[in-house]
């Protein structure tokens, strides 16, 4: 377990794409240039390109556009599991491309410079042993540059259309918000207004209950006076039988 795990870790780290020689300069987006980067133990040359956007839409991006345009299916390889960088994108012994009449591999490693900005690099060859480079096979190489030429603007105008479409989210979100905030705001306006109608009625009560109070209590002075009307009256009855009886 322990050794697959370790040769797991071995090919992962080879597949991720080490820094390059170059050192990024903002401004230079969108300009192809040559390059190089380590992979199969070697110092392989490339051609790179730094383009707008974060490094999982470039790579969505790229694969896309490659398969649609050159019939290139690039697949994602390991994610190393030190870096957690993505691994480098492969495509075996694809035939009928612009770059040979020979079956050919193409390979892309992205980078991201930063939260925003992505470096591109595409290299290749006839196999493992034999990749392309600018001085053995110059016209191969010429053509996979080609290709990175011509994705290049196709890169500037899908990452200005990410940038409305992102745009035009934040947008709608605030309108959301807005419109979220009207409802609450007309939710409130309701409650207060039914409140205060609540109030209203809860003070004609009021008044209506002390107009019955203040009656109750008239009554109630009359009723106690009676009381003791009757009850005088209760005394004399009971004084008048109990002579009546006695005799």
């Amino acid at each position: 377990m322990l050794r697959r795990l370790f040769i797991l870790f071995a090919f992962s780290t080879l597949l991720a794409p080490a820094a390059r020689a170059q050192t990024y300069t903002p401004g230079q987006n969108y300009v192809v240039r040559q390059g190089q980067l380590p992979y199969a133990g070697r110092t392989q040359y490339s051609v790179n390109v730094v383009v707008d956007g974060n490094e999982d839409k470039t790579r969505d991006f790229l694969q896309s556009y490659m398969k649609e345009t050159y019939r290139i299916p690039l697949k994602n390889g390991l994610v190393s599991m030190v870096t957690k960088k993505n691994g480098i994108l492969t495509a075996k012994q694809v035939a009928g491309t612009n770059i040979s009449s020979r079956p050919v591999d193409v390979y892309a490693a992205t980078t991201a410079l930063t939260d925003s900005t992505t470096e591109v690099a595409l290299f290749g060859g006839f196999g493992e042993k034999t990749f392309f480079s600018p001085d053995l096979t110059s016209t191969e190489f010429k053509r996979l540059q080609a290709m990175l030429e011509r994705y290049a603007p196709a890169a500037r105008v899908n990452a200005f259309r990410q940038q409305v479409l992102e745009a035009e989210a934040e947008v709608a979100a605030i309108d959301k918000e807005k419109e979220k905030i009207n409802r609450n705001m007309d939710n409130t306006r309701a409650n207060t207004a039914a409140n205060l109608k609540r109030i209203e009625e809860l003070l004609r009560q009021n008044q209506a209950n002390a107009q019955s109070l203040s009656q109750d209590s008239v009554r109630l002075i009359g009723n106690g006076q009676l009381r003791e009307t009757k009850s005088q009256v209760l005394e004399r009855r009971k004084t008048r039988l109990a002579g009546v009886v006695t005799k």
